[in-house]
């Protein structure tokens, strides 16, 4: 497993000025990126992920970016040391293999580096690769936790559908609010009464079981590993995902049957 010692925390103000200078420049101003580093695209295509091409109403596009502190940035700040230590980013699927983890890495380095550069090129490649399709979801944080809406609202009005999964519960809150744009929130073990208050105001919440239930206490359990769809979802549900990877025994493996 790749680690890195003390990752550094993103500076997210300079971001944010090269996403909004990026959006303005490729997007408003209808200008090519002055280069491409990524001339096959950046982002994860549909298809090229299993769990994102399953059974969904629109092809979905996602950022895959290295997870936790793994590039040396820190890309997931409400994590818990139980998710960092198994993410499924480093322990499941494709991920395991260095050269994909490497690859994950690099094109972190480039956003935190060089982000209006990078930012061009993503905004460029929506605009293009993914709008040719006709109506497409967006999945901004494959594996991190980076909150777009603050780095750059105008992004989320590019595709159909934008939707993640987050640790944060404010940014869950907030989200409620937002119709571009929905977050589903993650039990980390530690999050619980947070969990069950945003399902109580229509929000819906990731939990990992080892075997999908059909309810759990009084919520409704819908299948995410059928779909990631997670628009779609009914409103005040837990999306229940089976336990992948080597996090079969942590804490954010739901056991119990009710609160």
């Amino acid at each position: 497993m790749l680690t890195v010692l003390q990752p550094v925390a993103p500076k997210w103000a300079a971001i944010s000025d090269a996403a909004n200078r990026a959006y303005d420049y490729i997007v408003e101003s209808g200008n090519n990126p002055v280069r491409f580093n990524y001339p096959s695209g950046l982002l994860t295509k549909p298809g090229a992920n299993t769990k994102l091409s399953k059974a969904s109403p629109l092809p979905i596009w996602g950022l895959t970016l290295a997870p936790a502190g793994a590039s040396g940035y820190q890309l997931c700040p409400w994590r818990s040391p139980e998710c960092e230590a198994a993410c499924l980013g480093i322990t499941a699927g494709r991920s395991k293999f260095s050269n994909v983890q490497q690859a994950r890495i690099n094109k972190t380095r480039y956003l935190m580096e060089d982000p209006l550069n990078f930012y061009c090129e993503l905004f460029h490649e929506l605009q293009t690769r993914a709008r040719r399709g006709g109506n497409y979801a967006m999945r901004w944080n494959v594996l991190s936790d980076i909150p777009i809406e603050a780095v750059c609202t105008r992004a989320l009005n590019l595709p159909t559908v934008n939707y993640d999964y987050t640790k944060s519960y404010l940014r869950a809150l907030a989200s409620l609010s937002r119709k571009n744009y929905r977050l589903t929130l993650s039990y980390s073990g530690h999050n619980l009464e947070e969990c069950l208050d945003y399902l109580d105001r229509g929000g819906n919440v990731a939990m990992v079981f080892r075997d999908i239930p059909s309810t759990w206490d009084r919520f409704r359990v819908v299948n995410g590993d059928e779909s990631d769809a997670r628009w779609t979802d009914p409103q005040g549900c837990i999306v229940g995902l089976k336990a992948k990877g080597n996090i079969k025994d942590s804490v954010f493996v739901m056991n119990r049957s009710r609160v």
